[in-house]
């Protein structure tokens, strides 16, 4: 069953302002790298179940799977900032109990140690110019165990 209220409810929340524009061109898709590796990541399918009104997308584990890298927005040719979009499906999932709260803790955190990680790694390859693989394991691994035990590096 289709809600037609439902794209509505996402276009007017903050981030949501643009879904209107999409043309299902599938850019958004094409750059995306996730959707490079999970062959269940679509942007351009979430976008067109938003405007379906397919509520549905709210339970689905798709949208959670965004890095927000904002590739996406930067090569939408209408300016839709898909990103975004995602947060507020996120924030209605979480409100509608299709996930807990937590889940989008998590998920924040995640993103953010992984950019943290990114940004090490990067340094680590600057300074050194003769970072090995080996050594990036050894870090990931320790940033790993850094995240288990509660510390926030």
């Amino acid at each position: 069953m289709y809600d037609m209220s439902f794209r509505y409810e996402v276009a007017h929340r903050p981030g949501g302002e643009g879904l209107f524009l999409c043309f299902s061109c599938g850019v958004c898709t094409a750059t995306c790298p996730v959707a490079e590796v999970e062959e269940e990541f679509n942007p351009r399918r979430i976008i067109h179940q938003v405007l379906l009104g397919d509520r549905s997308v709210l339970a689905s584990r798709t949208i959670w799977m965004c890095a927000a890298c904002f590739r996406c927005v930067a090569h939408c040719p209408q300016g839709v900032e898909f990103a975004n979009v995602l947060q507020v499906l996120r924030e209605m999932a979480v409100e509608e109990g299709h996930v807990p709260l937590t889940w989008k803790q998590i998920i924040e955190d995640l993103d953010s140690r992984t950019q943290r990680l990114r940004r090490d790694v990067i340094a680590s390859l600057w300074e050194k110019r003769a970072f090995t693989f080996p050594e990036y394991e050894d870090l990931w691994k320790e940033r790993l165990e850094g995240g288990r035990h509660g510390e926030n590096t």
